[in-house]
């Protein structure tokens, strides 16, 4: 697949899973999904934002490749954590519920953090191969 094609489905992602975290901020506590209540509030915003990292962290992989790991790790969180924060307003507005929760963010931060860092594994993966052909 052409770099191109893969940076624009990675950022189009990155942007519906945008969408959709601002439409369930946006809804009041009886429109939410059943599901949103299956497990605690705090673990829902470190998968969510852990998806919104690591969806982040490759985009940014595809889009700036020579950049270093840590620079687009970096930026993923950075970008999703200010994107956390926003969230964090949006529900401020939404009747019904509570927005501006600093720990709300800490687990958007967190999982933020935990998604960009899962480019890492096939990143390493990668080397371990790239040094094997080297050697032979």
């Amino acid at each position: 697949m052409p770099r191109r094609t893969l940076a624009s489905i990675l950022w189009l992602a990155l942007l519906a899973w945008a969408g959709g975290i601002l439409w369930l901020s946006s809804l009041t506590p009886e429109r939410l999904p059943d599901a949103a209540f299956l497990v605690s509030d705090k673990i829902n915003h470190f998968i969510a934002f852990m998806i919104g990292g690591w969806l982040a962290a490759n985009a940014f992989q595809v889009t700036r490749p020579r950049a270093t790991i840590a620079s687009r790790i970096i930026l993923a969180v950075i970008v999703v954590a200010a994107f956390g924060a926003l969230d964090e307003t949006v529900q401020a507005f939404t009747p019904g519920r509570t927005g501006r929760d600093l720990h709300d963010w800490i687990a958007d931060f967190l999982g933020a953090v935990a998604g960009a860092l899962l480019i890492l594994a096939p990143q390493a993966r990668l080397s371990r191969r790239a040094q094997r052909r080297h050697q032979r």
